[in-house]
Parts: structure tokens; sequence; C-alpha cells
């Protein structure tokens, strides 16, 4: 049923004083209750309710008839409340009705009482008596207590309507265990039964409001991958609207990937458990130049094959360092906004490189965009724009150029690239520490052998040249440092930093301990401590272990020792 027919009806629904019941069922989280609330505020608006009161009732937790009857009740609020909660004001004002309802003589206690919920048996048992003439929405009837028995609530439900002359909507779940009496006995309560089944563009629109250049992106997105469940839509509009605002003076392209990204990444965080039509979470987050039947497993499984041609039609190919931010964001639900703007940064300026006429991002059109048997030409197009934009491209990215070079039989090419990107990178020496994950979260997919064995001797090249222990003679006494002293500490091992701390004696020893720590926090990236931190700390908490002197000459600088 489209979803221009079920509004239709609901308004008319609303719209009429005559008693009846209507149900609307649908699928688990496809917005049946967020639709509801919002086409009621919208009649509300319209002044077309045509119901004095109304009360919203969730089912949840709700053991006895009596519950059920007591929460209409304390849930009611005049028509021009519609919107809005139920709160101690209005159920001051349901309370004091019922005195209204009655001799005011006998019953003006009422409205001198402390209103504190459950005040009064009195109270429950006249409460449902002034119920009437009420639009009520009865919601979650698959998650009524074990104690409320649906035949039963039907029999209220129909009293409700022939006696009180109430309009009642019901919200179910269809396919939900439980509701087996509800199909059973619905013919001699319910007037009409709606079934709210959205497309997937339907949801969007529901979800998301606006027309701005985010919620525009953020429907179409969400349709590419019929994403239909209204919370998963809803926690996806958060998560971008924390995130553009730290992506201003940015190139459109950034905030375009960041929104890109946001909607696949929380569909597969939430929607993939026990459905193999949708792709893992770890997938999505990991895939690399294979997605492209670059370099990629020659015994992958149907499943895993059946994903990549869904995130391919998606127009999504290779996780980078960006994207990465943005699935930390998906798993705790916030963002880290000093990592995103770095992260966007370094993406600001690929996208501007893509921009030029020689871009690697140009030059890699040349392969995916057509058929013809150009290889000299794309060989030559990716070798130069390797060479030219060596600052903006990735070691992984490097290793997909190289692995198709080895796979177009061009070697030659691929070892003058890889020689030629190491010299254009030499000012970055922690880019060829391919063991330190947390300075290269990808090292992991570079997997040609020539890269991991050059990349190794010119880290060693790089870092063997100043000892650490010098590398902290040097820092301790000044406000500055770079990368490459962050370089060599953090390959100091626990054994090393030992024997510089056992050695060290005066003043230095402190300036010594005092920097790595500090050098070491500074190195640590969201939330994971650098190897400088871990491997100092280690050292300074085997030196504790050696005496109880030790122990408390260790703790004065904050190290928390076991014991």
């Amino acid at each position: 049923m489209s979803i221009e027919i079920v509004q239709h009806q609901i308004k008319l629904f609303v719209s009429s004083p005559t008693p009846e019941v209507m149900g609307i069922k649908g699928a688990w989280g496809v917005g049946k209750t967020y639709s509801w609330k919002k086409y009621l505020s919208e009649y509300k608006s319209e002044n077309v309710i045509a119901l004095p009161k109304y009360s919203y009732v969730s089912l949840f937790g709700i053991n006895s008839l009596d519950s059920f009857k007591y929460a209409i009740f304390e849930n009611t609020v005049k028509r021009d409340l519609v919107g809005t909660e139920a709160s101690i004001d209005t159920f001051k004002e349901n309370t004091a009705g019922i005195a209204d309802s009655f001799t005011r003589k006998s019953f003006n206690f009422f409205k001198e009482a402390p209103f504190i919920k459950n005040f009064s048996s009195t109270i429950e048992s006249l409460s449902f008596l002034s119920i009437t003439e009420t639009l009520i929405c009865i919601d979650d009837l698959e998650r009524k207590g074990k104690g409320l028995d649906i035949k039963d609530l039907l029999g209220l439900i129909s009293l409700l309507k022939e006696q009180k002359r109430c309009k009642i909507v019901i919200l179910l779940n269809d396919g939900e265990d439980g509701l087996d009496d509800y199909f059973k006995y619905r013919e001699k309560v319910i007037d009409l039964e709606l079934e709210f089944s959205p497309s997937p563009r339907e949801c969007a629109e529901i979800a998301f409001e606006g027309d701005s250049y985010e919620v525009e992106h953020l429907r179409d997105f969400s349709e590419k991958l019929n994403i239909k469940n209204i919370r998963v839509l809803k926690k996806i509009e958060r998560l971008v609207s924390l995130a553009t605002p730290v992506l201003n003076g940015l190139e459109v392209e950034v905030t375009h990937q960041v929104i890109h990204t946001l909607v696949l990444f929380s569909w597969a965080y939430y929607c993939s458990e026990g459905n193999d039509e949708i792709p893992s979470f770890d997938l999505v987050t990991r895939t690399s130049y294979s997605s492209y039947g670059i370099g990629g497993k020659k015994d992958e499984d149907e499943k895993s094959k059946k994903w990549k041609v869904l995130l391919h039609e998606y127009g999504y190919g290779i996780t980078d360092e960006l994207d990465l931010v943005l699935a930390k964001a998906v798993e705790t639900g916030y963002i880290v906004e000093n990592n995103l703007r770095e992260k966007a940064e370094i993406k600001n300026s690929q996208v501007l490189a893509s921009k030029s006429e020689n871009s690697f991002t140009k030059a890699w059109e040349l392969y995916h965009h057509n058929f013809d048997n150009n290889q000299d030409e794309v060989v030559k197009a990716l070798y130069e724009s390797l060479i030219v934009n060596a600052k903006h491209i990735s070691p992984m990215n490097l290793n997909g150029t190289v692995t198709l070079f080895r796979e177009l039989g061009e070697d030659e090419k691929a070892s003058d690239a890889i020689d030629k990107y190491i010299e254009s990178r030499k000012e970055t020496p922690n880019l060829f520490n391919l063991n330190d994950f947390m300075s290269n979260p990808f090292a992991g997919d570079v997997t040609d052998s020539e890269i991991k064995e050059k990349f190794a001797d010119k880290f060693k090249e790089i870092v063997i040249d100043e000892s650490a222990k010098s590398v902290l003679a040097r820092v301790s006494k000044q406000n500055g440092w770079n990368d490459k002293d962050i370089t060599i500490l953090a390959s100091t091992s626990v054994e090393g930093f030992y024997e510089i701390f056992k050695e060290t004696k005066g003043i230095d020893l402190s300036l010594y301990v005092e920097s790595c720590l500090k050098l070491g926090n500074y190195a640590s990236k969201d939330g994971e401590p650098s190897s400088l931190l871990t491997n100092s700390v280690s050292a300074l908490k085997k030196i504790a272990s050696e005496s109880d002197i030790n122990k408390r000459r260790v703790k004065k600088f904050g190290i928390e020792i076991d014991g």
C-alpha cells in the first residue's frame, strides 16, 4: 500500500467523530510510530482532528487491563496539545476533570491533593470512567506484558469504541510472535486495517526533512542501499549533522565522501547481522584494491564476491583513513572532531590534486571507464601521475598501482615507481614503518614484497643515524621535536628504554622520562596508546618491580604500579 493512501486514510479517520478502530501494521523499524506522530501533528495544525482529547499508550511492559486503563487516562492530553508529552500538569488537569464529572462537593479534595502517581486507589478506579470521546493510539502490541491477554485487550478496545465513543488506532509489527489472538479476533473489532510498507525513498523522505545538500544526498544514498529502518536512518542523520560542521571550508567532494561513507557503514553496522544480503561491517571497512579485481584472493567465496558487486554499484571502492575515522564514529556514536578534521584536510589536499590535469584520479579513470585496448596508455598515465602526486598518495594506493603493473607484465615500471615514491616521501619516515599500525592503519594492505623490502630498508636507514638516547638528550632540553624524533623513539624497544633509564643519572633522568611520556601521549591516536608510550611505561614498570624504593621513584611520574 502506497504511503499516500495510508496518509489519506489516517486523515479521514482522525477527522471523523465516528467511533472506529483502525489497525496499522508493518515491518519492524519502517516508521509506523514516527509517521503516525508526524501526521497527527500536521492534522492538529490543520485543525481537522475531530475528537477533543488524545492519548498515546505504549503497551511495553503493561501487564494488566487495569494498568492499561490507567495508562490511557494518565497520557490523555487536549487536542491542541497533540505532539507534546503528557506531564504532571496534564495529569493534574485530568484528575481535576474527574471531580468536575461528579459532584464538586464530594470530590473537591482531588483538586487540592498532592499530585503523585497512584496517590489514591479511588483515582485509578474513577479514571477510566472519565475516558470518553478520545482518540487513542495503542503502540507496541507485540511487546505487551505477559499478564495482558490480547483477547481481553481487544474486548476493552471494543468497549472504548461502543460505549465510550472513542476512536482507537493500533500499531503493530507484522510477523512478530505472540499476535495469534489479534489475527484471530480482529474481524470482530477492527474496522479497517492499513499495511504500512513505504519504499526506501519514502522512508528516506520520512526520516530526512528539508532540501539541503546533505539531505538530498542522504536520501539518494539510503535509497540506493534500500534502507527502510527509520531508526537507522535517524542515526545516520545524527552522525552527518555532527560531522558536516567540522568540514567547513573544505571541498564539497569531502562532504560527499563523509555522507556516502556514513550511510554505508551505518547500514552495514546496524543491519548486516543475520542478513547475508548486506555486507559485514568488517568487509566494508577493509575494502581495498581487490574490489577492482587487482591483487584479490583467488579463492574468494561467493558471498564476498556478491558483496563487492553491491559496493561497486553503490560507488564505494577503497577505504581510506578518513573512512576509518567515520567507522569509529559509527561504532561509538560520536565524532572526534580533531581526528575528523585532520583526515578531512588530507583528503581535501588529495581532492585539490585530483583536479589537476595530470591527477592520479584521472589516470585511474583510464583503467576504470572504458574497454579500450589501451594498456600502454594506462600504465604511462598511472606511472607519471604517481610520481607527480606522490605526496598525496598512500602506500596502499602505491601498492594497488604496483600490483596492477605487475599483473600487466610491467615489473620494471613497478620497481621504478617504488623508488621514486620513496624518494618523494623521505620527509615522512613513519610512512615506511609498516609494523606501526597506529601510523599506518592500512599497512596490512601493502602486499607487494618489493615495496615491503624497500620500505623496511629506508626506515632502517632513517632511524639508525641517531640513537634514541641522543634524541632524548636533545628534545628534553628544547620545546620542539619533529616526525623523525618520534619515529626513532617509537621504534625503541622496552629493553632499549630500560637501558637508557638505568644508565642515566642526575636531572637528565627526570627530563628523559618526562619527554617519553609527553611525546608518547602526543603520538597516541584515537584513544590507543602509541608504541613509544607503551614501551617506555613498560620499561619504567620493570624498574619499579626491582625494589620498593624504585617503585616509589617510578610512581612520582604518575605511573600506576600493580600491587
